[in-house]
Parts: structure tokens; sequence; C-alpha cells
């Protein structure tokens, strides 16, 4: 469950960061609000997909907030440079699994859609989205609205 969170961290960290390069404003206002989980990977090994059906990650500004089933596992801040290809991301954790850490990973965002991969221990960015050793890689969806 620890790795789990820390995971779930560095996919928000990941989507909610302001750029360090690039368009200043274009992904980060594109992540901005509720997404939910598709799939999750952790040192190559895919996370059952009736685990993912209450977690949430959520973007405020350069914030996020990884919930399960409403309760907040990890929070913190990121800074995203969409300049590169694929985006990079760091990700600080200042709350729940992790915290004080920063992770380094990439991103990929699609319409409503994004992938992305971390590297828990922050000291290589991931080159692919497919989670290794120490890694963590997830899809994500942008959550729909309840009308």
């Amino acid at each position: 469950m620890r790795r789990t969170s820390l995971c779930v961290v560095v996919l928000a960290a990941l989507i909610a960061g302001p750029s360090l390069g690039g368009d200043v404003d274009g992904d980060l206002k594109k992540i901005q609000g509720t997404w939910r989980f598709v799939s999750e990977e952790m040192d190559g090994k895919m996370r059952p997909p009736e685990t993912l059906t209450k977690l949430t990650i959520t973007f405020t500004g350069d914030k996020f907030a990884v919930k399960d089933d409403g309760k907040v596992v990890q929070a913190g801040t990121h800074k995203l440079d969409g300049s590169k290809k694929p985006g990079h991301v760091d990700a600080t954790i200042t709350e729940g699994e992790g915290k004080g850490g920063t992770m380094l990973g990439i991103y990929e965002l699609k319409g409503n859609s994004m992938r992305v991969c971390f590297d828990l221990a922050g000291k290589d960015r991931p080159t692919s989205f497919s989670a290794k050793a120490g890694q963590f890689a997830a899809v994500i969806e942008r959550a729909k609205k309840k009308s």
C-alpha cells in the first residue's frame, strides 16, 4: 500500500506542476481538475483494476492530491517541462508517504488521458512509460462530471 500511495503522489505531481520551460500555462491548465486511475504499474507489475476504482488525483494550480476513497494518501507540488519530449515532471511530496522526497518523471498528455512514469527515489528520470525496478507508471483519465 505504501508504494502504491507513493506512486500515486508521483503521478499527481507530474500532472499538476507548473512548467519549467516551453508553454508555461499550456499543460498545467489542461490538467486542472479531478482524474481517475485507469491502470497502475509498480516495478513492472500491474495493479489489479478493481483496486483502482476509488483512486483519484486532483490538480489545483501547481498542487496535487491523491485520494483513495476520499482520503488523501499523498499530496504535494510539481513542476512540468512540456518543452521536452516526452514532457518532464518533478514532484515534491509534502504530505503522506514519501513526504519530503522529490520524484523525477515523464508524462504524455493526449486529450482527456495522460500517462506518466516516475523514478520513486528521484535519481534517474525514466526513459519509457513501462515501470522498471523502483519505478511507477500509470494511465489516468479525466473524471466525468456528475450531472
